[in-house]
């Protein structure tokens, strides 16, 4: 091993240095970090409402209305309509759109206005109408249904649903709650499609 060489010795000054970056290097293994930590806040407390007592239920026995309910339709109408464009749409919830013709069903039985309404709509859309006041009247609440639901009037919740018939629904375009000023939550607007 002729060929090899002597490792070179360190000069007195990094000999120095080196003993210096061994002692901070031992010095901090030795002492842990020191970890500045916040002071630990306490958590909330959290209120709990007391829990509703239920009572059992037997099969056929009536339920009452625990006053929690749904909103209806009535209550809330939807502010856009996938049928109209959203400005025309917000002139008719405001009330602002001209109303052409107005039917009042006050009075009549179901199947007397039924009939009429039918009749009224076709006659409209004929005459070229575009938006009808159909006045139903709020009808007395008579009870809940098995939903929970509060019955409303007859008139009120059948109208919707016949200008939904075959007959009817490709004439109207949308039905809306009316504006206050119009009977509100006792009439419905009718916008009928174009005529062609």
């Amino acid at each position: 091993m002729a060929g090899r060489k002597k490792p070179r010795q360190l000069s007195s000054e990094e000999a120095e240095l080196w003993r210096k970056v061994v002692h901070q290097v031992e010095k901090a293994a030795a002492t842990p970090p020191i970890v500045h930590s916040q002071p630990v806040k306490p958590l909330p407390v959290i209120k709990h409402s007391p829990q509703p007592v239920i009572k059992p239920f037997r099969v056929g026995q009536k339920t009452r209305p625990t006053g929690h309910l749904l909103p209806s339709f009535s209550e809330y109408p939807a502010k856009t309509s996938p049928n109209m464009d959203k400005r025309n749409f917000q002139r008719l919830l405001k009330g602002k759109v001209e109303i052409d013709g107005t039917l009042d069903l006050h009075g009549l039985t179901v199947e007397q206005a039924r009939i009429r309404l039918h009749a009224y709509v076709n006659n409209a859309h004929t005459a070229g109408y575009r938006l009808l006041l159909v006045i139903t009247g709020k009808g007395k609440m008579s009870g809940y249904d098995e939903f929970n639901r509060p019955k409303i009037g007859v008139l009120k919740q059948g109208v919707p649903e016949w200008l939904k018939s075959a007959q009817l629904s490709s004439l109207v375009l949308q039905v809306t709650q009316a504006h206050g000023r119009h009977g509100g939550g006792g009439a419905y607007y009718v916008y009928l499609r174009r005529r062609r």
